[in-house]
This record gives structure tokens, C-alpha cells and sequence, in this order.
């Protein structure tokens, strides 16, 4: 179900913009400023899926070093996930948890194949920490794990936003493989 579109006019002050009333999940977020509303185009939105189609191909690039593939796996569906939130007009807070609370909101709308999207991403976020802060370098089964996240995370994300905005189904680069 995604319920992200509804809004709520606020009459008190004319001109105000509408008020856009979130799931619970979500304006709970809000409330802990962990996550902030905030305008984005639509040519931003398809800038950050850009990003994360781009950081995918890096990630399934041959030669790729393990760990560069899986801080590039786990960048291309950060950056998914940011693209999901800027169209719903969102954007995380910074500080600690930034990257989960992107995972976070981006499933909080329940779309398709994003329930479960913090647990599933739980792993690739530590490989990722892993290859950058750890002496100890990760093994083809763990970059074929994170290969595996990112091509069940991008055609999901990617579904979300063609259904929530179907107009931008054409601007949005393909993503396979």
C-alpha cells in the first residue's frame, strides 16, 4: 500500500503550501528530525537514481576489487533510496543512522518488495563499514551477497517511484543485470 500522497490543505494562513500528511512511521521520523521535508525536481529525483544506476554498474564492473564492488552495491541502493525519498519530498537528517534511516523511510510506505528493506540492507551495511574500517578484506561470497541485495533493491525501488509517479517512468534509466 502507499499511502504518500495524501495531502491536507492548511487553511489557517492563505498561500501556505499544502501540508502533507505521512504515514505514522514516517512523521515519527519527522517529529525526531532524523528525517526533514524538503522540496526536490523531478530532475533531481532522476539525478539521484542516475547515481544509483551508475554506482550499480561500478559494482558489477569485471576487475572490480571485492571491496570497491560492495561499497558500490551499497552506494547504488543508498542512493535509490534517496531518490524514492526526495520524490516524496523527504530527505534524511545527518548525524548517526543517516544512511539507515534512508532504508528506514524508504520502506515505511510499503512498497512492493521494500517491506523488509532495513533487515535486508542490515549486511550490506556492515560489509560496507567492513571494507572501509577493517584490516580485513570481504571474499567473493560476500560481493556476490551484495550484488544479490542491490539487484533485488534497484528494480524494487525503481517500481516505487514508476508508481508513485508514473511520468517519470522514461526520465529513469533502466537497471538490470
Amino acid at each position: 500500500m502507499n499511502d504518500g500522497g495524501a495531502h491536507k490543505k492548511d487553511d489557517r494562513n492563505q498561500g501556505e503550501r499544502e501540508r502533507q500528511v505521512w504515514p505514522e512511521r514516517v512523521q515519527l521520523v519527522i517529529n525526531t528530525q532524523r528525517l526533514r521535508e524538503q522540496r526536490f525536481s523531478d530532475a533531481e529525483v532522476v539525478a539521484f537514481w542516475g547515481k544509483a544506476v551508475e554506482s550499480a554498474g561500478d559494482a558489477l564492473l569485471a576487475g572490480m576489487s571485492v571491496d570497491g564492488a560492495l561499497r558500490s552495491a551499497y552506494d547504488a541502493g543508498h542512493m535509490a533510496a534517496l531518490a524514492l525519498l526526495a520524490l516524496r519530498q523527504l530527505r534524511t537528517g545527518s548525524g548517526q543512522g543517516h544512511h539507515e534511516m534512508a532504508f528506514y523511510a524508504a520502506a515505511a510506505f510499503g512498497d512492493a518488495g521494500l517491506e523488509d528493506m532495513v533487515a535486508d540492507s542490515e549486511e550490506v551495511r556492515r560489509l560496507r563499514r567492513g571494507s572501509m574500517y577493517d584490516p580485513v578484506i570481504a571474499g567473493e561470497k560476500e560481493r556476490t551477497m551484495a550484488l544479490a541485495w542491490m539487484r533485488k533493491t534497484l528494480p524494487a525501488i525503481r517500481d516505487a517511484l514508476v508508481k508513485t509517479k508514473p511520468a517519470l517512468e522514461a526520465s529513469l534509466a533502466a537497471f538490470c543485470c
